[in-house]
């Protein structure tokens, strides 16, 4: 921006080159009308500096007053307001200053509105959100929520400022120990007779240079209630499929074998109908045996054990790969259901159609975790059922029992891990758990 003012400095200039111009007329006319010496040049001097004076004073408050106004708008930026202009009419060096003032004001305006925006955005967005969101400040006290949290904690009205430990009166007992102990997870109980299933999960964040603990929580019940509805739909028609196809031919061969008797002929096919019957009976005991075994399966017992010897014992059932050296000689976790796991895994790897020489096993530590990953390059898993496939029941083998995986998955998460599936570039599948390095 171009700016033609005079200066200060030009201004006092032209002030001092008048005040003397003024001096020698006042000293001329002074010796016209008779005065002189010392009188007259006093005369001259005092009035030359009272007109000097007045205009330095104009001229200073003048830009004084531009500076106040300065000083002004930036003490207002501290208190967040941004709506003063200033008008650079004054001394052409102060001018830049004030222009840059003035650039600076508009755009922290379009900043704070675009902000507003933005945070406006979000804030809708969040109290749309099915979840209850809570952030507490390193106080315990809600500096945040949307309105679910007040559905949750069942307190009407804003929670700002209210503290964790009084806001937790009205929740279940199970969700108030989660949020006491700041855990992560699902936790699932009964109320009103209702079975109820929450998700839980507590952050650390950072806001305003203090750590605040976030916590989001869903209420899963209905997702989880149709699910499980499913699941046991799975089951009663898994179990029925293979009930009947037990007890379809021993009722067949019971019927043969009372009419071989009723007759008394071919009495010689009665060691071959009781051993089918038996062969039968055997098989249907297994299937429910298997079923039991999912439904009681034990705590594990974490102990230190030798990572190559597991494998090891292992690679004697089913031949494997070791794709890299072992990053750590030990870990912590139950030899007997880390090796089912391994087997379930590497069991399916053979059944899938993969060259032997394709089956392979890595490790890997990754900080405070060991990694396992399984791959092969068998047929690989329709990419719409892989986030089933851990499911119970579900199975894509012909005649499944659909509780492989899932037995490797429960052994995953009761050692604080997680087991997840996916197809592999070029053909087969990879399947990634991992465990603590320490308990």
């Amino acid at each position: 921006m171009q700016h033609n003012e005079i200066s200060l400095l030009h201004k006092t200039g032209y002030s001092l080159l008048g005040c003397f111009v003024l001096f020698w007329f006042i000293y001329a006319a002074g010796e016209q009308f008779g005065y002189q010496g010392i009188w007259l040049t006093g005369l001259a001097f005092a009035l030359s500096f009272i007109c000097l004076s007045t205009s330095l004073f104009y001229f200073v408050s003048f830009q004084q007053k531009q500076l106040d106004a300065l000083h002004d708008g930036i003490k207002s930026f501290k208190d967040g307001d941004f709506s003063i202009r200033i008008h650079p009419d004054g001394d052409k060096h102060l001018a830049p200053i004030l222009d840059l003032y003035n650039d600076l004001a508009r755009n922290l305006t379009e900043q704070r509105q675009t902000l507003s925006q933005k945070e406006h955005l979000l804030d809708s967005i969040v109290q749309a959100s099915p979840m209850a969101i809570v952030l507490f400040n390193p106080f315990k006290q809600v500096v945040y929520h949307n309105q679910q949290a007040n559905e949750l904690l069942q307190v009407a009205g804003s929670l700002k400022g209210k503290e964790l430990y009084g806001l937790l009166e009205n929740v279940s007992s199970p969700i108030r120990s989660f949020l006491l102990e700041q855990g992560s997870g699902i936790v699932s109980f009964e109320h009103n007779d209702l079975k109820q299933s929450y998700y839980i999960a507590n952050q650390t964040v950072t806001y305003n240079h203090q750590l605040h603990q976030l916590v989001l929580c869903k209420d899963l019940s209905l997702e989880i209630g149709k699910e499980e509805l499913q699941l046991w739909k799975n089951a009663i028609r898994l179990i029925s499929h293979e009930l009947n196809n037990s007890l379809a031919p021993i009722s067949s061969l019971t019927s043969s074998a009372e009419a071989i008797l009723e007759k008394n002929t071919h009495l010689d096919l009665l060691p071959d109908i009781l051993q089918t019957i038996n062969q039968r009976a055997s098989n249907l005991n297994a299937f429910i045996a298997k079923y039991a075994e999912f439904a009681r399966l034990p705590k594990p017992n974490i102990s230190k054990q030798n990572l190559a010897a597991t494998l090891q014992s292992v690679q004697k059932l089913y031949a494997f790969e070791l794709l890299a050296d072992l990053p750590c000689k030990h870990a912590y976790f139950d030899v007997l259901q880390l090796e089912q796991v391994l087997i379930n895994l590497l069991k399916n790897a053979h059944e899938s159609g993969s060259k032997v020489s394709d089956i392979g096993i890595k490790v890997v530590k990754d900080y405070n975790r060991v990694r396992f990953a399984v791959v092969d390059r068998g047929q690989g898993i329709t990419q719409g059922k892989i986030s089933q496939v851990t499911l119970p029941f579900f199975s894509t083998k012909q005649g499944g029992s659909g509780l492989g995986l899932s037995i490797c998955s429960e052994v995953i998460n009761a050692h604080r891990g997680q087991l997840k599936i996916k197809n592999r570039t070029n053909g087969g599948i990879m399947v990634e758990f991992d465990i603590p390095l320490r308990f």
